[in-house]
């Protein structure tokens, strides 16, 4: 099947967030066979925005991955490698729907694939400028669920300065260090609100650096977190702020969690419905059109050493796009173009 085989040929192109120019190229030649394409430019790499006639349906994903390359690998039920699951098999499963659809005489539709996504987002927030449609499916590894919720994203930065002077007289300088710990410690006992939809707000201390060297007290001192929130990032953040002292504490971003209400949209495709613990481009697109997250593999394989995705749903999730474009495409003629009753 050509989804497998393309599938393949992507998982083979390394393109980690900063790296997508490769996989881009690959992409653009391949759709300027069925489709009107446009790229445009996000530092050194380009976002694609793939269309058919006038758009009132956009499937969309991203080309980066986190990085460590896995080369493609298979057996008789599997496709291994980097980004099979996270999202090189969705977007296989996306093009080889648009193009099937192409050949059965269907338009109106079109394919965003955009960069950045597994680190600043500014892929997608350059590419919101492009869309004008009234329906967006997007693509994550959801094992054929509806994400109705999904929650929000803080990343900050707390940074703390000392004075340095000889580890062997540490008392005469100041440790950023020994400061930074304190305010971790505050932090790890907030006992942060819960959502019923949403549930637990969670926090992870995921990088800290400090010092210059084991016999200098450090004088500079950094730790990043990331907060998944359940609540609006707004509490949130004034929580933080009564540990946290002004000068210490640097937002990088915050984004706010997601209760998707486009019933008539979900309820269109009978699927099972869940919220996640993740953040998606559902942020950023929902405003712009009705939006859903959907896809096949299954979220638990994405971004590890053994990432993967089964041959039978990569089948299944070309067919299920494919079912999509033509239920979305024939929903709209209708509405556009139904008599007018006298």
């Amino acid at each position: 099947m050509d989804v497998i085989n393309l599938t393949k040929e992507l998982v083979n192109i390394p393109s980690p967030s900063g790296s997508e120019r490769e996989i881009g190229n690959f992409l653009v030649q391949r759709l300027n066979k069925n489709f009107n394409v446009k790229i445009q430019k996000v530092g050194n790499r380009f976002n694609i925005i793939a269309t058919k006639g006038v758009p009132k349906l956009i499937l969309t994903t991203h080309m980066d991955t986190v990085p460590k390359q896995i080369k493609a690998d298979e057996d008789n039920n599997w496709i291994y490698g980097r980004g099979s699951c996270d999202t090189k098999g969705i977007i296989a499963c996306m093009i080889c729907a648009s193009e099937e659809a192409i050949k059965l005489g269907y338009s109106n539709f079109g394919l965003l694939f955009d960069v950045s996504e597994e680190t600043d987002f500014s892929g997608i927030k350059k590419a919101v400028k492009l869309i004008n449609t009234d329906y967006i499916v997007i693509g994550e590894p959801t094992n054929f669920k509806t994400v109705i919720g999904q929650k929000g994203l803080i990343q900050l930065k707390i940074q703390c300065y000392g004075k340095s002077a000889p580890g062997s007289t540490p008392e005469i300088g100041i440790s950023a260090i020994n400061n930074l710990v304190e305010i971790i410690h505050k932090i790890k006992g907030i006992k942060f609100p819960h959502d019923r939809f949403l549930g637990k707000t969670t926090l992870n201390i995921g990088k800290i650096n400090g010092g210059s060297s084991p016999n200098v007290v450090a004088d500079y001192a950094e730790a990043t977190i990331e907060i998944r929130t359940t609540k609006a990032n707004s509490t949130i953040l004034d929580i933080l702020r009564k540990v946290i002292p002004k000068k210490n504490l640097k937002i990088i971003y915050s984004y706010g969690a997601i209760l998707n209400k486009n019933t008539d949209f979900i309820n269109k495709f009978r699927f099972d419905k869940i919220t996640v613990p993740y953040f998606t481009e559902m942020y950023f697109l929902h405003k712009k059109g009705k939006s859903l997250v959907f896809g096949p593999g299954k979220y638990e394989f994405a971004h590890s050493e053994n990432e993967k995705i089964k041959k039978k749903d990569l089948i299944k999730g070309k067919d299920i796009y494919l079912k999509m474009i033509k239920a979305i495409t024939k929903f709209t003629y209708r509405k556009i173009y139904q008599s007018p009753k006298f």
